[in-house]
């Protein structure tokens, strides 16, 4: 009998599961249907990933921004699969079926009895996918969007009454805050006011004791990442690479720096302003949630609080790139569990009510992320010359025939740009520490800059490749005259002095580049 039980269980799961796996093979940028991840953050982290698998030491022997949490992510991709994105997709696909799983748990804990909650959790994988902030994928926020989600799942659990949560479950929030801070350490909006309502709480009722055990609890899981992270890079003898870039450099690289007080508050209004007008829609479902919560007479402040930090947390990076949003986005999950919260339909309306929502969802899933998500029209089909708006991917390959026929090994330079998968397509890693533009001026980050004149100075790299937004001009003097404007002025003399442009390809009429050869 337990095992006909456990087969129909079984039975359960595996269509709405194979519907979102069937959904993740379509909507995220890595996926084998497509022939690359075009966005220059995801290459970018690859490239990453494949030089910690080479013995590179991030910081230290290749600079970028990031966290070395999401690196390590990258790099099992990278072993999981060297040369193409399917690896890093695995890695995805398995952090969807974890959010599908969280979402399961958390319509149990708002005990939905309308719907087939395996249907129902299908909201969850259902906001990640379906709005902008996801892009292509690949972004700190995509993975931070799980550690967020269980902390909601933890806090409703307990009818967001801090005091009833577990010494074990503080341990995994931990675990989960850890993951967050060494993968993008302006992620942790949500946990700070978490953390801060449950040290209030407990210090005001005088509970020092479990106070005491909740810190020890949170305090274990977060340094049973950060020990692993310390460990890494005292080992290499890199720990001093890992402050003075990923915080010291991150914290005071970006922004302006001489604004007054009431600039800077000025700046963080406009930023959260900016954040929530790219999603009204989800903003007011939100807050409908919110109010069918108080309707009910439930408890909604701590909830209100951790959605407050996450949007602060995310203006305080002084400008909004769309994909930050998908750790507040997080939040939408809850409200429309609240909403489809029915509780006064008859029978009859029940079985209609069920039906129609595991229509909706399914629905949603499938032409949601299709609607709403416009950078899924650049992707190009394995097989195909072009994405459906007419986007490309010419330059890579095209540069990596060149490259290799040229040199037997080849070296590369992104002066003016991340990373736009042409050490992915060229097979290659970076030789030099600064190996990429970073999104900073001559101003906040010179020695940047300084590095590649001296790259290019001295000839350090066989390749300089140079992006064009704008329509390229029809001969090699034109193209050489176009290059400064893109360029920043102190790279323009020895560029031009050691370098020759080779090939000029596009992959759309603003979206061109120039392959450029030493003398």
């Amino acid at each position: 009998m337990k095992n006909k039980l456990s087969k129909i269980q079984i039975k359960g799961w595996i269509l709405p599961v194979a519907v979102l796996m069937i959904t993740c093979f379509f909507a995220i940028g890595s996926s084998p249907l497509y022939r690359t991840n075009p966005w220059v953050d995801s290459n970018a982290m690859l490239t990453m990933g494949k030089a910690m698998l080479h013995g590179y030491v991030p910081f230290k022997d290749i600079i970028d921004q990031r966290g070395p949490v999401l690196y390590a992510i990258f790099a099992i991709g990278a072993s999981i699969r060297r040369n193409s994105f399917s690896g890093v997709f695995l890695i995805q696909a398995i952090n969807v079926l974890i959010i599908y799983v969280l979402t399961f748990k958390l319509t149990n804990t708002f005990k939905l009895k309308l719907i087939s909650l395996k249907w129902l959790a299908l909201i969850g994988p259902l906001v990640l996918f379906s709005t902008n902030a996801f892009s292509f994928s690949g972004a700190p926020e995509e993975f931070a969007f799980t550690s967020i989600l269980y902390l909601l799942l933890v806090i409703n659990r307990v009818d967001q009454r801090v005091e009833n949560i577990s010494l074990k479950e503080f341990l995994i929030l931990g675990i989960n805050l850890g993951l967050i801070f060494w993968n993008k350490f302006s992620m942790i909006g949500a946990f700070v006011p978490f953390f801060g309502w449950v040290a209030v709480l407990f210090l005001y009722k005088r509970q020092f004791k479990q106070f005491f055990k909740i810190i020890a609890a949170s305090l274990l899981g977060f340094l049973s990442v950060s020990i692993l992270v310390f460990a890494y890079f005292s080992f290499h003898n890199a720990f001093n690479d890992l402050i003075k870039i990923y915080f010291v450099q991150n914290l005071t690289s970006y922004g302006k720096f001489n604004q007054t007080v009431l600039m800077k508050l000025w700046s963080l209004i406009f930023l959260l302003g900016q954040e929530i007008s790219e999603h009204i829609v989800v903003a007011t479902i939100i807050v409908l949630g919110w109010l069918k919560a108080l309707y009910e007479k439930k408890s909604i402040i701590l909830e209100m609080s951790l959605l407050l930090g996450s949007i602060i947390f995310v203006a305080l990076q002084h400008w909004v790139n769309e994909y930050y949003n998908l750790v507040w986005i997080v939040f939408l999950i809850v409200a429309l569990l609240r909403i489809f919260d029915i509780k006064t339909l008859n029978h009859e309306n029940k079985m209609n009510f069920s039906v129609a929502i595991k229509v909706l969802v399914v629905m949603a899933l499938v032409i949601l992320p299709f609607t709403n998500n416009k950078d899924l029209s650049r992707l190009v089909i394995r097989g195909e010359n072009s994405s459906i708006m007419h986007f490309h991917y010419n330059a890579q390959p095209q540069f990596a025939r060149i490259m290799h026929q040229k040199e037997k090994k080849p070296t590369l330079l992104m002066i003016n740009d991340l990373d736009e998968g042409f050490y992915l397509s060229t097979d290659i890693l970076p030789t030099t520490k600064y190996w990429q533009k970073l999104n900073m001026t001559y101003q906040q980050l010179p020695r940047m800059y300084n590095s590649f004149n001296n790259d290019l100075k001295n000839k350090n790299v066989d390749f300089v490749i140079i992006k064009i937004n704008s329509q390229i001009a029809p001969n090699v003097e034109g193209v050489h005259d176009q290059i400064p404007a893109f360029i920043d002025n102190h790279l323009v003399y020895q560029l031009f002095k050691n370098y020759r442009i080779e090939s000029v390809s596009q992959n759309n009429w603003n979206e061109n580049y120039v392959l450029m050869y030493k003398k």
